[in-house]
């Protein structure tokens, strides 16, 4: 199992997109008008101004002036948050520059039928390329002629040079969607056994009225996975540190790198618990449970 453990992303670092300009930083000298909005980098919210005058309120410490609202869709792939979707009509074209060293990327909730990534050096010279279609491809001949291809919303690629301020040139063919951009660096956790689960949990209601109707309200849904790890034994420390450092941080998850077909391992969001048994003189056992974001 691999873990990616995320590089912070700020406004600032997003260099160029199609999807629409940036809310404007706030700045305790204005004085803002009701429905005004604001990015604090502090939070990395954007905010709306619900009482005016709002001149030396700071948005995350006056809820009677300010309240979190939607990002700018230009920044909502890049907030950390499943549920905020960046969207376009067309091709998806961004660009974000990051600092430090990084070796992979993921993205969540895309939509299209195409993505593109492309590596280049702080000097602009390209230090990696990858390209990957969206659509499944058809198992046999019946589903090629009788089943339509299904999106795949998740994609990582893991080949990435590690070098300072590179910049990753992004472009999802379109009609395009992207919920989310993970870049940060891999660890490697240890090899999953034979065994794992994975489920959902989900958020959606189901009302029954007085004479018996039933009817459902669809809403969220996490994914959950449970898996053991086998790991050598000079792993332990690192392995343990590394565990503990991510704790209550969003990181991506990939049960079976390299593979496929258990894309349903692959998960972007934190561990519920964790334990590691000494089990062998050689080896040690490393019991996870994962659950997504919503």
């Amino acid at each position: 199992m691999l873990l990616i453990r995320p590089v912070k992303v700020t406004p600032a670092m997003v260099t160029a997109s199609n999807a629409g300009a940036a809310d404007a930083e706030y700045l305790a000298t204005k004085s803002y008008a009701l429905g005004d909005r604001a990015f604090l980098t502090a939070t990395g919210k954007t905010y709306e101004c619900v009482q005016a005058p709002a001149l030396g309120k700071s948005p995350d410490a006056e809820p009677l002036y300010w309240m979190v609202t939607t990002p700018s869709n230009r920044w909502s792939m890049y907030d950390t948050e499943i549920s905020t979707t960046t969207v376009t009509a067309g091709d998806l074209t961004t660009t974000v520059q990051i600092p430090a060293r990084v070796n992979a990327v993921a993205f969540f909730g895309v939509v299209g039928s195409k993505i593109q990534v492309t590596q280049r050096s702080a000097a602009g010279a390209v230090l990696a390329a990858f390209s990957k279609p969206l659509q499944t491809q058809p198992a046999d001949w019946y589903e090629y002629f009788f089943s339509e291809p299904e999106q795949i919303p998740d994609v990582v690629f893991t080949g990435l040079v590690p070098s300072s301020g590179s910049r990753l040139e992004i472009v999802i063919t379109g009609p395009a969607a992207c919920a989310a951009v993970v870049a940060g660096n891999t660890f490697d956790l240890g090899d999953a056994e034979w065994g794992a689960t994975t489920s959902i949990i989900d958020y959606s209601r189901k009302n029954t009225a007085a004479d018996g109707i039933q009817s459902f309200e669809r809403g969220r849904f996490s994914r959950r996975m449970s898996v053991c790890l086998e790991q050598p034994r000079e792993r332990y420390p690192a392995v343990q540190r590394s565990l503990e450092s991510v704790r209550a941080t969003p990181c991506v998850w990939i049960g079976m790198p390299g593979s496929e077909a258990y894309s349903p391992m692959t998960i972007y969001g934190f561990f519920r618990d964790f334990s590691i048994e000494v089990t062998y003189p050689t080896k040690h056992l490393c019991s996870l449970e994962i659950e997504s974001l919503t």
